[in-house]
């Protein structure tokens, strides 16, 4: 006796096709070609442009030029003690209010990274100051170890501000911009007056940990 029909709106389960060797070569191809995408996303979401970055980012980092000043202890500081360490610098007269400010700002940055982490271990903060003010020299490098004041002639001084993009005759009470450079002595990135410190710090520790070669891969794609 044969089985009932199958009631309205049902249909008896149909057993699975098999897949020949050219299906799955398909669908293997197919998987393989996702997991490149997706990889390559990836690649450029982590080791791209920085999200949420405050500052700017020059990509490719800007190799600096040879230059000659000096710190408050009449030690030369050029391209050289750049190498091996990071630098945050900024520009300002020791004996003006903006010196002292931007002075402020460094410190202020500094104390915002983590203290266990790169780049608070390796980083030096710079005050190019176009007069050494030896007494002030003094008095502020009490403030903290990492920092140091040089100065220099004119020519040099204004050399590597002009490079940097440094305004030119800023008013004495305008804040300072911060320059951030790897410690290859390349310009990373740059904050502007209006940023503020913590945000800045948190910057410095993303740029720190980023590959510069795939910030220069990405920018000649």
């Amino acid at each position: 006796m044969s089985p009932p029909p199958p009631p309205p709106g049902f249909s008896r389960s149909r057993r699975p096709l098999p897949r020949g060797p050219l299906v799955r070569l398909i669908l293997m191809a197919c998987a393989i070609g996702l997991f490149l995408i997706g990889y390559q996303w990836g690649n450029q979401h982590r080791f791209g442009q920085p999200p949420g970055i405050g500052g700017v980012l020059v990509a490719p980092p800007m190799a600096l030029p040879a230059f000659t000043l000096a710190d408050s202890a009449g030690r030369p500081f050029g391209r050289a003690q750049l190498e091996e360490q990071w630098t945050l610098l900024a520009f300002g007269d020791l004996g003006q209010a903006r010196g002292q400010l931007a002075v402020q700002r460094l410190l202020d940055v500094y104390h915002y990274l983590p203290a266990d982490a790169d780049p608070r271990q390796r980083l030096q903060l710079v005050l190019a100051t176009p007069i050494q003010r030896d007494e002030l020299a003094r008095d502020f490098s009490r403030l903290s170890s990492a920092l140091r004041l040089v100065a220099g002639e004119a020519g040099d001084l204004g050399k590597l501000a002009t490079l940097l993009g440094e305004p030119v005759n800023p008013a004495p009470q305008d804040r300072s911009i911060l320059y951030f450079i790897t410690p290859d002595a390349r310009l990373l990135a740059f904050f502007t007056p209006g940023q503020a410190s913590r945000e800045v710090a948190a910057d410095l520790t993303l740029l720190a940990d980023w590959p510069l070669d795939a910030l220069e891969n990405q920018n000649r794609d």
